[in-house]
């Protein structure tokens, strides 16, 4: 369980501090929430039940610096992944930003960089829906990296787009 005062990753929303603990009944029953106020939104406010199944895959602890780090070694070593089918790839991709996997959100957004340079080179865009999960996964990622990399938010992305060769 977290404490007042943490910083967290909501995978739906981003870097969240956790506001307080709250007891509300519902159905009869008495459950714990977390009060969560979005780091880059003073006007968000989030309630989300502590003992959730789905809360618990959605929440995760900041990466430290050296895990950042270790991330950022694995880069190289990613290989692009495409699903042709779009039901099937929105699927994947919303599973893997929701799971909060951070590996995994840098593969989905070398995947779609790599796709998008192909379509470009014909002639062509990116689909809305994979432009939208690329821009939600750069979100998390940059709100960690400027957090805990104690550097600002423009920074992160120029530092993202250096390591995974995004150059559009």
């Amino acid at each position: 369980m977290y404490n007042q005062g943490d910083i967290i990753v909501y995978t739906t929303c981003g870097l969240c501090r956790i506001d307080g603990i709250i007891d509300r009944v519902f159905n009869g029953e008495e459950k714990k929430y977390y009060i969560l106020k979005p780091i880059n939104d003073n006007r968000a406010t989030l309630q989300v039940q502590v003992d959730n199944p789905i809360t618990e895959i959605k929440l995760k602890t900041l990466l430290s610096k050296n895990e950042i780090n270790d991330i950022i070694n694995e880069v190289p070593s990613i290989q692009p992944f495409w699903i042709e089918n779009e039901n099937e790839r929105k699927k994947v991709f919303s599973e893997i930003i929701r799971n909060g996997d951070r590996l995994k959100i840098y593969e989905l957004m070398i995947s779609i960089i790599e796709h998008s340079k192909g379509l470009k080179d014909k002639g062509r865009k990116l689909h809305a829906c994979d432009e939208t999960y690329l821009n939600d996964a750069r979100k998390l990622i940059c709100e960690e990296i400027s957090y805990v990399l104690d550097m600002s938010y423009g920074d992160a992305v120029t530092f993202l787009t250096n390591i995974i060769g995004d150059k559009e």
